[in-house]
């Protein structure tokens, strides 16, 4: 045996063990490394699970699922992590880039468009622009901006600011409406006659009275179905009117009822009423009474002087109603009659007079209507509404508005502002708005959408810069402001479960070994070192013993 051969066989027993010990800590951890993922299932021996059956990872891939999807939604992607990315001025930057590129394809997209259609040989500059403005580009362009727009004013009108705006305007209009005088607002004669039957003749007959007559119909039907209160309805100045109007109306109505007892033919017919009143009292007698009647020929004495009785009924009508203690007591059983109907309902009133309130409101407004379409009643109106205007040419409209209604401008801004108020309010106003004025705007734009916005707009860059600051801005302080939302309505933790839970094991297995893939080669090698210092001691302690 030669030398070198007999000092490998001396250096076996202090090598072999540091050596075989680096191989066993190697193949311990790698092997406990790779049974943390395999088996991916489970095996089964005579219907038996085997231990160990699947891996640690596949047994229990939704605790981790949770476990990273925690970790990121906790440790990473916080709020406050994606504050301070916002406040980057990097993705600032970022931003402003987007907003310039978008404004400039706004303003430019339809001359960009336009200059690609001219490239071909042979067109017009007026077909280019026509073909500019048609093109899917310049179209899209079209539609963000008007889509942007609607937006922007969407969210203006149903801003307070808004509201407090149309209160101004409407102040503004009727205060200065109110201090015109009226002979500023009243054309001369002929243009006023003019306009008054022209007014009269439209809305006594077509479209505008049958209007009128349906607005009147559905209001009073409304009224009727909610069984208003007359008092509601009519309003307390109306009833304070008709309180005063039956004083005046007094001696007016009974005159006309005088006027009517003494017509012939009335006095005609209340004397065959009072025969037949005499007869009807006769049949009621017993046989008796009736001879002594026949005998002392006083029934025929009541007829022949029945016309002489009608006389003095009449009279003493007329006695009556003239004397003041029955015209008080009259005035007084009316008022409280006026009073006790306009604490009823309207639907109830109407069912006491048996008819129905919507279609009688309805009849009475046409009937109104077709008064004001007679040639006779048009000039008793034209008449009165030019004596009307002369008695008034040097007072302002807001002394003619008080004098008629006993309304001050102050309550009638403020029934107009509470006006505007509920129409604000009703469902899809500050939408409608929005639309028409998007409408407007592109109707008056119209000719220029053939062309860039550019042309229209005459925007400098300074300018421009200046808005795309302004946008960008805006657009970093909203996402700030709405970031907690953000997160939450992301569902970092849930989206992350959802996305490892959705993967197949292998690719889980692949998700995580690009993670720690790496440092798990240096498990396995701090195993084979731990496993060779094992074997050094084992061969010192040999040496020691």
């Amino acid at each position: 045996m030669s030398d070198t051969a007999a000092l490998a066989l001396r250096l076996v027993p202090y090598v072999v063990p540091p050596l075989l010990g680096a191989v066993i800590g190697y193949v311990t951890n790698a092997l406990a490394i790779r049974m943390l993922f395999r088996p991916l299932t489970e095996k089964r021996l005579l219907g038996m699970r085997l231990p160990l059956t699947p891996g640690i990872i596949p047994k229990q891939r939704h605790q981790l699922a949770h476990s990273i999807a925690r970790m990121v939604s906790t440790k990473l992607l916080t709020d406050e992590v994606l504050l301070a990315k916002l406040r980057e001025p990097s993705f600032g930057e970022a931003i402003h880039r987007s907003v310039s590129g978008f404004t400039t394809s706004v303003l430019d997209g339809g001359t960009q468009a336009a200059a690609r259609g001219g490239s071909d040989a042979g067109t017009t500059t007026d077909t280019t622009a026509d073909a500019g403005a048609t093109s899917p580009e310049a179209i899209e362009a079209r539609e963000e901006v008007s889509d942007l727009a609607r937006t922007l004013l969407q969210g203006f009108f149903v801003s307070d600011a808004f509201r407090q705006l149309a209160r101004r305007v409407v102040e503004a209009a009727i205060g200065g409406a109110l201090e015109l005088p009226v002979d500023r607002l009243v054309p001369e004669r002929d243009r006023f006659d003019e306009l008054v039957r022209r007014a009269l003749s439209s809305v006594a007959d077509g479209v505008p009275a049958s209007a009128v007559i349906a607005a009147v119909e559905r209001w009073v039907g409304a009224h009727a179905a909610r069984d208003t209160p007359v008092r509601d309805v009519t309003g307390e100045r109306i009833l304070e009117r008709l309180d005063g109007l039956l004083e005046r109306a007094y001696e007016p109505l009974l005159e006309a009822l005088l006027a009517f007892l003494r017509r012939p033919s009335t006095r005609d017919e209340l004397a065959i009423q009072g025969r037949e009143l005499v007869q009807s009292i006769l049949r009621r007698l017993n046989v008796v009474q009736r001879f002594l009647v026949s005998a002392t020929q006083y029934d025929r004495s009541l007829n022949e002087n029945m016309p002489a009785i009608v006389d003095d009924l009449i009279g003493s009508i007329e006695r009556a109603g003239r004397d003041p203690a029955h015209r008080r007591r009259i005035l007084a059983a009316v008022r409280g009659r006026v009073s006790q109907w306009a604490d009823t309902g309207v639907g109830t009133l109407a069912r006491e007079f048996g008819i129905d309130a919507a279609p009688a409101a309805g009849r009475l407004a046409a009937n109104a209507l077709g008064l004001l379409g007679r040639s006779d009643i048009e000039e008793r109106v034209v008449e009165a509404l030019h004596r009307f205007v002369d008695e008034r040419r040097d007072l302002l409209v807001e002394d003619v508005i008080r004098s008629l209604f006993g309304t001050s401008s102050d309550d009638l801004v403020q029934q107009a502002c509470a006006v505007v108020d509920r129409w604000l309010d009703r469902p899809g106003t500050p939408e409608s708005i929005a639309a028409r004025v998007v409408e407007f705007g592109l109707r008056y734009l119209g000719s220029g959408l053939h062309g860039p916005l550019r042309g229209i707009l005459p925007v400098t860059e300074a300018q421009k810069e200046r808005v795309d600051r302004f946008l960008t801005d805006r657009i970093r302080r909203q996402l700030e402001e709405r970031v907690p939302q953000i997160v939450a309505g992301l569902d970092i933790h849930g989206m992350v479960v959802a996305r490892i839970d959705g993967l197949d094991m292998e690719s889980v297995e692949q998700l995580l070994l690009m993670v720690i893939a790496r440092h798990l080669k240096w498990i396995n090698l701090f195993g084979a070192l731990i496993g060779a210092l094992i074997g050094a001691t084992q061969v010192f302690i040999g040496l020691l013993t």
